[in-house]
């Protein structure tokens, strides 16, 4: 699989459960500090990108595995393994598959963000994005709709993408900061 094919895959696959994954590590394994969780995902998108992507039937739960697996050979190679910590990942299970209440709640307010960030996108991008994103198209055929060529809809596509993840990490963090404070986000705004 080519790079390009590696980054549609990642970003259609797993690039949407990065943020369920993180609220799962600050609920279950409590000693992570941030920068631990930013460490576990930088880690785990380094081994999914060194696998073959056509055997995995679904990317979230391979991305919890990953995590998970990471957790476990952390505490194998540390000298000192607080009993907590081991309490903690013995006690991680990875989330159903079916979507639960929360679990709709969690993919409605997702939508929604990627939403308002997708509205701060230049106009050619997002179209570019939400035709291949929302509508399934080929760069190719995204070419013709736009009237532009395959090389310009991979560097729209390329500017959104990057622009989605940075505004995504940037929320990620943000209400990390405020789950950590102990502020909500209706707090924030009660207070304006």
């Amino acid at each position: 699989m080519d790079d390009q094919a590696r980054h549609q895959w990642v970003a259609t696959h797993i690039l949407p459960h990065e943020g369920e994954v993180r609220g799962w590590l600050r609920r279950r394994v409590h000693r992570l500090t941030l920068a631990d969780i930013d460490d576990l995902i930088q880690e785990a998108y380094a081994r999914l990108w060194l696998v073959e992507f056509t055997h995995i039937a679904s990317g979230r739960s391979y991305l919890f595995t990953v995590v998970r697996n990471l957790l476990i050979e952390q505490a194998r190679r540390a000298r000192i393994v607080p009993m907590e910590r081991m309490g903690e990942i013995d006690a991680l299970r990875i989330p159903s598959e079916e979507p639960g209440p929360d679990r709709r709640v969690n993919a409605h307010q997702e939508l929604e963000r990627l939403e308002r960030i997708l509205a701060h996108l230049p106009e050619r991008c997002r179209q570019a994005f939400e035709l291949q994103k929302f509508h399934s198209l080929s760069q190719r055929e995204i070419a013709q709709t736009m009237k532009i060529s395959e090389k310009t809809v991979e560097k729209h596509l390329a500017v959104a993408l990057e622009r989605v993840l940075h505004a995504l990490k940037e929320d990620s963090e943000a209400e990390a900061r405020e789950s950590d404070s102990g502020i909500g986000a209706h707090d924030v705004k009660q207070s304006d």
